[in-house]
């Protein structure tokens, strides 16, 4: 909710307050969050493949890019059973750790919030996760 104070007069004067209800959102970030889904997808259509169900924040699609880390079909659909599994559990923040990468994934969102490759593990500490994933 904003405040705004105005006077008596209108404008120029003070000690009338308005109020803006909130409720539904600006256009301009309406707008915002289309063309952010937009970029994802047109960014990087590779990463989220047809019919995975899995999602990746734009950190995690910098860290990609960043670190070269390739994600094949085979390392998605493991990717998508631990989630799957983590679900049935009701976990929430998890960690899934593959044979070559760590993520720490939002599991009803089904969003991967961050990653990094399993070698840069060492010394690491992992905070606000309930659970971990170790895929075979």
């Amino acid at each position: 909710m904003t405040d705004r104070v105005q006077g008596p007069g209108g404008a120029g004067g003070y000690g009338q307050v308005i109020r803006r209800r909130g409720g539904a959102k600006p256009p301009q970030d309406r707008f915002g969050d289309a063309l952010d889904l937009a970029l994802r997808e047109v960014a990087a259509p590779e990463v989220r493949g047809p019919g995975t169900g899995v999602e990746f924040s734009r950190h995690a699609l910098a860290r990609l890019e960043s670190r070269g880390v390739g994600l094949g079909g085979e390392e998605l659909a493991r990717l998508e059973e631990a989630i799957d599994q983590l679900a049935a559990h009701g976990a929430r923040e998890s960690l899934i750790l593959t044979d070559e990468n760590a993520y720490v994934v939002g599991i009803p969102k089904r969003r991967v919030i961050t990653l990094m490759e399993r070698s840069d593990l060492r010394g690491q500490i992992f905070t606000q996760i309930d659970s971990t994933f170790v895929t075979r």
